[in-house]
């Protein structure tokens, strides 16, 4: 794998307790779900957790940025929300056109799109050319690609074979490509040995009891780290 450390998203955070107990970690973005889910928050509740994300010290001495997870939102209900909570990140995991994007790019202020693509955990062999035919309008609008188990947070991998295909895609259109699926610390140091991703996304892999459990998120980190 690289030498550089791949970027580090936990997402799916709650409590500013948890948040606060991240600092000098060596994460690079914090997620906030907010589409529908159990680890859903308001936007109250985001005004909240941002502004402790932002009092983080963490890698080269930053604040983690922090992203939003989005599931199909009316784009009018995207852009109160954006005026609300300060988000750095907008990940978007549904189905939205390319005209939404295009019109949500138009409206951001500093913010940046992420887009999320879905794998079933039995794809087979797919494309490069098709892969790129179908990413290529959307890419004038997103920063990165990140590629994840259905749903999101299940706590479920897909098929890791679809990488390379994804990871030759993001390379041609000059994209970083993040991973994320069913990740936790048995198991990210076989896909970092494998796999030259530039990022990771973790979730459930990081929860006891469905709460975000702060030694396992630190043991997650170590793991990248050390990998």
């Amino acid at each position: 794998m690289s030498s550089i450390t791949p970027h580090i998203k936990i997402c799916g955070l709650r409590d500013t307790s948890t948040i606060a107990a991240m600092d000098g970690l060596d994460i690079t973005e914090i997620g906030l779900v907010f589409a529908p889910s159990k680890r859903q928050v308001s936007v109250e509740e985001g005004i909240e957790l941002t502004t402790s994300i932002k009092q983080l010290v963490c890698r080269d001495g930053k604040p983690p940025r922090a992203a939003g997870v989005f599931v199909n939102m009316p784009l009018e209900d995207m852009t109160e929300l954006l005026h609300t909570v300060e988000l750095d990140i907008i990940q978007l995991h549904g189905t939205e056109s390319l005209d939404y994007y295009a019109a949500l790019h138009a409206r951001l202020k500093g913010q940046v799109l992420w887009k999320v693509i879905s794998i079933a955990a039995d794809v087979q062999k797919i494309e490069l050319s098709q892969l790129i035919a179908e990413l290529e309008p959307f890419m004038p609008y997103v920063e990165r690609i990140l590629i994840d188990a259905p749903g999101g947070g299940t706590g479920k991998t897909f098929n890791w074979e679809a990488i390379n295909a994804y990871q030759q895609a993001a390379n041609y259109f000059n994209k970083p490509l993040l991973i994320a699926g069913g990740l936790h610390a048995g198991n990210v140091t076989e896909l970092l040995q494998h796999y030259d991703v530039d990022g990771i996304d973790v979730s459930s892999g990081v929860e006891t009891d469905g709460k975000k459990d702060i030694a396992k998120i630190k043991e997650f980190v170590r793991k990248v780290i050390d990998a």
